[in-house]
């Protein structure tokens, strides 16, 4: 009976943990979308950005885990690809951007960025590790999860080209040129397979000490 009372109070404790962060996600999208003064950034829709798209994968993941009632292979596949590119957003923009861009963020960091590239890297990869259950993750799920920012990299390429207009300087091989945008697309790969690695090792890690 206090097995079960304490695995219910647990359940209880990941869903209010998981509703909270999602509400704080949803917020930091309003003001990244609909707030009208930042709908458009550099000529860009917002939904161009890779932050806004994984800060919405963040958000649905959420919603799935908490009313889920699916697989554990298919549980484990989109948390462990949200987790990889969320904690990208937010490695990539403090590592990166900031430091690459001291004129847009001169005035400091704006809270909608904080939410969308602190509170839910953090938030999400803190859930993972306080409530998932672990071992579930495999090695073969990488080929998985490189699927999204492959196809993130071609299409913002592609649109840039007809445009004229990237998300990020590193994407824009008309001003950068082809060769350095391969190269940025090898490094960033390369960045992709290694933290992804590094999560699938945290998992089973975690599990062979349980």
């Amino acid at each position: 009976m206090g097995v079960l009372q304490l695995k219910d109070t647990g359940r209880v404790i990941s869903v209010l943990y998981k509703a909270l962060l999602f509400t704080a996600v949803l917020y930091g999208l309003y003001l990244s979308i609909f707030k009208p003064e930042i709908i458009i950034e550099n000529g860009l829709p917002a939904l161009h950005y890779f932050t806004i798209q994984t800060n919405i994968m963040v958000a649905l993941v959420l919603l799935y885990l908490i009313f889920k009632n699916g697989s554990e292979r298919f549980s484990a596949i989109i948390r462990g690809g949200v987790l990889l590119y969320i904690l990208v957003t937010g490695i990539i923009f403090h590592v990166l951007l900031v430091p690459a861009l001291p004129e847009y963020f001169a005035e400091g960091v704006a809270f909608r960025h904080h939410i969308t590239h602190t509170i839910a890297p953090v938030g999400f990869m803190l859930d993972w590790l306080l409530f998932d259950r672990k071992g579930r993750m495999l090695f073969s799920d990488l080929k998985y999860w490189l699927i999204y920012p492959l196809l993130y990299w071609l299409g913002s390429v592609t649109y840039g080209q007809f445009s004229g207009i990237y998300p990020y300087f590193f994407l824009a091989i008309g001003e950068i040129g082809l060769a350095a945008g391969l190269i940025w697309l090898l490094l960033m790969t390369t960045f992709f397979i290694m933290l992804g690695l590094l999560i699938i090792w945290i998992d089973r890690r975690v599990a062979a000490k349980n």
